[in-house]
């Protein structure tokens, strides 16, 4: 095979199918297994490959902005040849680093098995055989086999095609679909105009096609477009929130260090010392493990829903999943069984009919587009004369005629092409129905009767199709202008089972505060069927047809007051979505087809199954194993008790630290010695930082899971300006019991605060990490036994060894008692307070 590494040296579109297969070196049976193996990208050593990811991954721990100003601090600290505090502060961002990396570690180990779960599949001929194999595995020269819902996985010329039609929105910003042609077009031809070709990321609408891979990977039009932009995903309003707040906080932690250094320099204290100094206290502001208590707490969220046959795609997800207050959801498999059954044919008098059902049936056996649950119905039917028949042609389904044709032979019977599809849509292409005696009848004058019973049927909460038929001996090859002067037979009645346990679902949803929404396509009559069975009010229903005739704007006002949307087309369930978000919801969406693929795209949580199209798989951020309702109830759960878990170290960070800051700052400017070492301050960090990593394991209060709740940056900044202020006014409580009642020396004075500091904070995380009182609330075991460890752990240092060369020192035991006594009476006010700020604030 000749490498051909620019499109502009190889502009396959303009060449015919055979030129390109010479040139690709494969034919129409498809490439060999060894030539597969040879063409195969040249794999990473796996060993090579896992020591890269950790590498970056332990690296990725130093990205905070503060603590690269500390790795600095340590070079400097290193060129002034101050061995021992640059000893000591390269192990406590090195201890730390590693806790971090090996949480994260472990945490995205788990997250990408479940992940591995999820591999989207492309059919392809290889040595004459067809097999399904993983996108990413597709190679050059493979002969691809296309249908509606797949995911095209290369750039790719068309060999053979039938009524295809592919979404290429994501490469041309053209929301219609192109229709694909075979043949030569002028190699210098546009994009959009490329009407022979298919492209990797574009997915297929309706129809089939057989294609030769050209380009792969990175040498495709989407893999140039993803090299050349590097665009990130769009961030979550809770990411966006946590950035907000760690940017607030650095910009004020460098502020107050740089007025530290000034005034300590300027009274005379030693520079690098003060530099130090004010560097560790602006890295102790920060919430440096906040991305690794993030990963953790998605990971243990996404490892639970997994064993709850929930697959987490994108682990940020499960925050939004946790503010959701909308879900929409369509009809088939969510509130009903999934299993699409046939209740009746009944011809236009209103009888069974047997002509209908072995026509509906040879329409549904010969369909070889994508199966849905219509097809498989009709094809469970008991039919036993259609023997001697053989499929001659087809018109695949698409969602603008909303029909589909068959054309079948028999001896003796010639070319018949039957058709099925939405009823009015049938109705347009027919003018004649046959009766139950033969006779065939303009259909005109059975128009109101055929409305009538459609409006009975749907009532009745039945869907309804049509089956239309013509004789077409002698041109039996057939396109969409076919679809005219057809004979109306009858209609197909078809019903899908609500699921028994549906209404109590519904309204564990809305305990939770969560509004269901449907959104369906069948049509307002069946639509309020459904309302009266699931208990939603019948009155709050539009239809397609209304949403139509709405602009955009008068579709926000409108969206909040109905629950049921009837009648929709596909690009009206984006616009639903769309709609709702303006309105200030959090909206999910649960869908299975290729019509819901950009509303799964846009929605804040996209929802899909593991049986759905490959284009709603890839647009989806979670897929149930079972389509099942009550797990994303579940879910929902897993993504409150992350953001609260996630904001009980936000507090901690607001509440101990922040006023610690202060206090420091104030103290280092009145008090002839530092208040504690900057090696002092980062092992104070280094110790908090263990049990702030078993916070993702810590269990939740139940009424903090009982509504949605979404970032307050005006809250936080009101929770720190109270607990911080609160801190501060005892750390200076405990500078005055030190200077003034022990006349403490400067090595008793940092060791003493030292312990109130790091059992202040741990106390403190007791208090705030519920609004019950601490002893009320349950916590969890691995958050108790770190901090009680390490609580022992700040007891124990003073009277070790090597204390000295921390700064620290023996201190008396009335110096000891007074701390801890402090320490207590700081966590009653901490609940005092606590209470009062909650109520006050209704938070």
């Amino acid at each position: 095979m000749k490498k051909n590494k620019s499109k502009a040296g190889f502009p396959f579109w303009s060449m015919t199918p055979e030129e390109v297969m010479l040139r690709l070196d494969t034919s129409s049976s498809g490439l060999s297994l060894s030539d597969v193996a040879m063409r195969k990208p040249k794999p990473v050593s796996p060993m090579r490959s896992a020591l890269i990811r950790e590498i970056f991954l332990f690296a990725s721990q130093f990205k905070n902005p503060l603590t690269l100003l500390l790795l600095f601090a340590l070079v400097f600290a290193l060129f002034l040849e101050e061995y021992t505090e640059s000893a000591i502060i390269f192990s406590m961002l090195f201890m730390s680093g590693m806790l971090g990396f090996y949480q994260e570690r472990k945490a995205t180990r788990a997250a990408e098995k479940l992940k591995a779960l999820l591999v989207s599949k492309s059919r392809v001929k290889r040595e004459n055989e067809i097999m399904a194999v993983p996108m990413q595995e597709v190679v050059v020269g493979d002969i691809l086999l296309l249908e509606a819902g797949n995911i095209i996985p290369a750039d790719a010329l068309i060999l053979e095609l039938k009524d295809f039609f592919v979404n290429e929105a994501v490469l041309t910003g053209e929301s219609f679909p192109s229709e694909k042609r075979a043949g030569k077009i002028p190699a210098d031809s546009p994009l959009i105009n490329r009407q022979n070709s298919v492209f990797k990321g574009t997915h297929v609408i309706s129809g089939t096609a057989t294609a030769v891979a050209v380009f792969t990977g990175a040498d495709t039009f989407m893999g140039e477009i993803e090299a050349g932009l590097r665009v990130n995903m769009e961030e979550t309003a809770f990411e966006k929130g946590i950035n907000r707040f760690g940017y607030m906080l650095m910009r004020m932690a460098l502020l107050i260090a740089g007025i530290i250094v000034f005034i300590n320099i300027w009274t005379g204290k030693d520079a690098l010392t003060s530099i130090l100094f004010a560097l560790a206290l602006s890295l102790g502001l920060t919430p440096e493990m906040l991305p690794a208590v993030l990963t953790i707490t998605l990971s243990s969220g996404a490892k639970r829903m997994a064993k709850k046959n929930v697959i987490v795609k994108k682990l940020s997800a499960i925050q939004n999943l946790g503010a959701m207050d909308v879900l929409c959801s369509d009809k088939t498999g969510t509130l009903s069984e999934g299993e699409v059954k046939v209740h009746s044919y009944v011809s236009i008098s209103g009888q069974e009919n047997t002509l209908i059902r072995k026509f509906a049936f040879l329409n549904a056996w010969y369909e070889t587009g994508y199966p849905n649950p219509m097809d498989v119905a009709l094809r469970e039917q008991a039919v036993t004369d259609i023997s001697g028949y053989q499929k001659v042609d087809e018109i695949p389904f698409d969602f603008i005629r909303k029909r589909l044709s068959i054309v079948v032979t028999k001896e003796g019977e010639g070319n018949i092409m039957i058709t099925k599809g939405a009823l009015k849509n049938i109705i347009e292409v027919s003018d004649k129905a046959l009766m139950d005696d033969g006779r065939l009848v303009e259909i005109a004058q059975f128009h109101d009767k055929i409305n009538q019973d459609f409006k009975k049927f749907s009532a009745e909460g039945f869907r309804t199709i049509g089956i239309c038929y013509k004789d077409v001996t002698g041109d039996p090859l057939i396109t969409k202008d076919d679809e005219v002067g057809m004979v109306f037979l009858g209609y197909v009645l078809l019903h899908d089972p609500l699921k028994a346990d549906i209404r109590e679902v519904i309204g564990g949803l809305k305990d939770k505060n969560v509004q269901l929404k449907i959104i369906t396509g069948d049509n307002t009559l069946i639509a309020k069927n459904i309302a009266v069975q699931i208990g939603i009010s019948p009155k709050k229903i539009i239809s397609g047809k209304e949403l139509h005739s709405l602009s955009d704007e008068a579709i926000v006002a409108k969206v909040d007051k109905m629950d049921i949307f009837a009648e929709t087309e596909p690009s009206q369930k984006e616009r639903i979505v769309r709609a709702l978000q303006k309105r200030g919801h959090i909206v999910g969406y649960v869908g299975d087809g290729i019509n819901d693929a950009t509303a799964l795209r846009a929605a804040d949580v996209g929802v899909s199954v593991n049986n759905a199209v490959d284009v709603a798989k890839e647009a989806a951020d979670l897929i149930l194993l079972e389509k099942e309702l009550d797990v994303l109830k579940d879910g929902i759960m897993e993504g409150r008790k992350t953001y609260q878990n996630t904001l009980k170290y936000i507090f901690i960070t607001l509440s101990a630290n922040f006023g610690n800051m202060f206090s420091m700052a104030g103290a280092s400017i009145w008090l002839p010695f530092l208040p504690l070492l900057p090696s002092q301050i980062l092992l104070t960090n280094f110790l908090t930082d263990i049990p702030a990593l078993s916070i993702a394991a810590d269990r939740v209060d139940e009424e903090l899971l009982e509504k949605p709740r979404r970032w307050d940056i005006g809250f936080l900044r009101k929770f720190m300006m109270v607990f911080g202020f609160q801190s501060s006014v005892f750390d200076f409580l405990t500078f005055a019991v030190l200077v003034f009642v022990f006349r403490a020396s400067p090595e008793i004075f940092r060791t003493g605060w030292f312990i109130e500091s790091v059992i202040t904070e741990l106390l403190i995380l007791f208090v705030i990490r519920t609004r019950r009182l601490f002893f009320k609330s349950k916590m969890g075991k691995f958050l108790f036994w770190s901090a009680i460890l390490v609580i022992i752990t700040v007891l124990v240092i003073p009277y070790m060894p090597f204390s000295t060369s921390l700064g620290f020192t023996a201190i008396p035991l009335e110096v000891l008692v007074t701390m801890l006594s402090i320490a207590i009476v700081y966590a009653w006010a901490g609940e005092m307070t606590k209470k009062i700020l909650f109520k006050k604030l209704s938070y």
